[in-house]
């Protein structure tokens, strides 16, 4: 009876911790931006990738996608949002490199 509830508790622990892991990372948020082409923001190339920690933007610079904060240019100038690592010294210049980030279908 033990093992069946350790395994019971195990299996249980597993299917847990996958659906909460399944949540860490938070995969890619896009953000509808009129003229210029969304901007598709990956969390795989910021984590995984660049080695970032979820606490290093979370909640301080970035809010929840619950939330709602906006992220604006105006924010990049203000070094704010994604400007406040994209200046230029700590990851590339969000200035005249908008293609990286807005992908405007060709229509």
């Amino acid at each position: 009876m033990k093992k069946f509830l350790f395994l019971f508790l195990f299996l249980g622990f597993l299917i847990f911790s996958g659906i909460a892991l399944g949540r860490i990372g938070g995969g890619d948020i896009k953000y509808a931006v009129k003229r210029v082409g969304e901007v598709t923001f990956s969390h795989d190339t910021h984590i995984e990738a660049m080695g970032f920690n979820c606490t290093e933007c979370h909640p301080i610079t970035f809010v929840t996608k619950e939330q709602h904060k906006p992220a604006k240019m105006i924010h990049r100038r203000q070094s704010q949002s994604c400007g406040k690592c994209h200046d230029g010294k700590q990851a590339f210049d969000l200035r005249g490199n908008c293609y990286i980030c807005h992908n405007r279908e060709v229509k």
